[in-house]
């Protein structure tokens, strides 16, 4: 299930993002900004690695969809530009999704190991020796 308040959060961080660090710094500023809310909604949803990288990669889509939408708006909805907005569309909006996806894998790593548990798609070593104490007094 998605977790629509933690994702709007993030899209909204995302955007405002991209066009600050974007403004100071050109091309690197927009993927600093993706992993940043990348990273604050893989932290926020907290469940697994998987959430996590599903919520980022939602945010990451959002934000280049939105980015689009702005950078049409802002040309004046010109008929002339939107030949260049769909090439521009195809190559953002998959480096977005990466981005996103890759900020909410880590946010959902530090959100784990912050609490101290094991990420779920993990064993963890404090299990296996519950396990073998168990075994030692059945013998």
């Amino acid at each position: 299930m998605i977790d629509q308040k933690n994702t709007i959060i993030g899209v909204v961080l995302a955007v405002v993002l991209v066009f600050i660090l974007g403004m100071v710094i050109p091309f690197v500023g927009g993927i600093i900004a993706l992993i940043i809310a990348g990273i604050v909604v893989g932290y926020l949803v907290n469940n697994s690695l998987k959430t996590g990288a599903m919520h980022g990669t939602l945010v990451g889509f959002l934000t280049g969809v939105i980015y689009i939408f702005v950078a049409y708006a802002y040309s004046g909805f010109s008929r002339e530009i939107v030949g260049g907005l769909i090439i521009i569309y195809l190559v953002l909006i998959p480096v977005y999704i990466l981005l996103g996806f890759g900020g909410g894998i880590i946010g959902a790593v530090i959100k784990a190991r912050q609490k101290k548990e094991p990420l779920p798609d993990e064993v963890s070593k404090t299990e296996n020796s519950k396990k073998d104490e168990e075994k030692k007094d059945e013998n």
